[in-house]
């Protein structure tokens, strides 16, 4: 048995990464959408800090893809595309800040629970460093977003 590198990664964690690129551009790609649907200045600027947060990790996991010479696969899921196609629909319609705030604490739970998820299937991996310092970053953006959305209702 073979000692796991960051430069040397087993498929299963390679998997993993793999994964987590995708729900991190999806990720990124919602918080987009929803920086251009809502109308508040604020919000929107918060979606987009997040956003790029999100684009940050897709980078920093995407160069863990190219040193052990695995192409990464940075396009986004049929059930994230779908979601930024209801978040369009809804603003188009004339969905408020509210809604924008509602479906980005929706996103960031699943996202979220994606990394639990993963954190807990290879526990040991030689990224488990990264892993778990992106997990933080993005339960705390999980409780920002709670906190402004739980605010907002408040203040309606």
């Amino acid at each position: 048995m073979t000692l796991e590198t960051k430069t040397k990664l087993s498929p299963e964690t390679l998997s993993i990464v793999q994964e987590l690129i995708k729900i991190n551009v999806d990720s990124r790609d919602t918080f987009q959408e929803l920086a251009d649907a809502t109308g508040n200045a604020s919000v929107a600027i918060m979606f987009r800090e997040l956003a790029s947060e999100r684009n940050r990790n897709v980078a920093e996991l995407e160069s863990l893809m190219s040193i052990n010479r695995a192409k990464a696969d940075e396009s986004a899921s049929v059930a994230a595309t779908y979601h930024r196609i209801v978040i369009g629909l809804r603003s188009a319609l004339g969905a408020g800040t509210a809604t924008m705030l509602d479906e980005a604490e929706t996103a960031e739970e699943k996202i979220q629970q994606k990394y639990e998820e993963l954190l807990k299937r290879e526990p040991g991996s030689a990224v488990s460093d990264i892993l778990h310092r992106q997990y933080g970053t993005i339960r705390a953006a999980h409780e920002r977003v709670r906190a402004i959305r739980d605010a907002h209702r408040r203040a309606t």
